[in-house]
């Protein structure tokens, strides 16, 4: 999963970036268990279950790594604490669907700026940068048909998507700059929110919403 730096110690500033790194696989396993919970059919549910193990996977192989390098990961981690607690409280779905589409905005959104931020840091190899965890692939599978058969359900999943993404990049940048090291270079913190914004409109158009 990561690249071998012959267990050399993590500084300061690695720190805080596989802390929120292992945050945010801790964040998307609760959220995809919860998905799974809601879930209007047991494949669904089931599919969702595979998703939270597979980042709860993820945390492991970051516990593996730090403890190799004695890494206090779960000390490092829980500087994020309560990150999308605002996000959360303020989105707050109604339906099956809104409550998939915030999985896919949210996780979608994070999950790039994690991609830009482990690359400039050189935590990963390319091939190793799969970061939905299926989730993804499920909802295009799954929403893609409905959205394009029933243009209301696209208009009103449209404006819930909107609302979600304008907390959640607004949530980027503000951890951008709260925590300035994850971009390496403070001048990239901009560079980084552009291209999670843009990557954020294509995702949206594979599903049949407006961004």
């Amino acid at each position: 999963m990561t690249r071998d730096r012959a267990y050399e110690p993590v500084d300061a500033d690695s720190s805080e970036v596989v802390g929120l790194i292992a945050y945010a696989a801790l964040a998307g396993m609760t959220r995809l268990a919860k998905d799974g919970d809601q879930a209007p059919s047991i494949t669904a549910h089931i599919a969702h279950a595979r998703m939270s193990a597979r980042a709860f996977e993820a945390f492991h192989q970051l516990e593996i790594w730090s403890g190799h390098r004695d890494l206090d990961l779960a000390s490092a981690a829980g500087e994020y604490s309560g990150l999308f607690d605002d996000l959360d409280t303020r989105t707050r779905p109604s339906t099956w669907w809104e409550r998939s589409v915030k999985t896919y905005v949210t996780v979608g959104i994070f999950s790039d700026m994690l991609r830009q931020i482990s690359e400039r840091h050189e935590f990963f190899d390319g091939d190793s940068l799969s970061w939905d965890l299926g989730q993804g692939k499920w909802v295009r599978a799954n929403l893609a048909p409905r959205t394009a058969a029933d243009p209301q359900l696209a208009a009103r999943l449209s404006l819930w998507a909107r609302r979600v993404a304008g907390e959640a990049l607004g949530l980027v940048r503000s951890s951008l700059f709260t925590h300035p090291v994850l971009a390496a270079d403070p001048d990239t913190s901009d560079a980084i929110s552009a291209w999670v914004t843009r990557r954020h409109g294509e995702r949206m158009a594979e599903i049949n919403l407006k961004a």
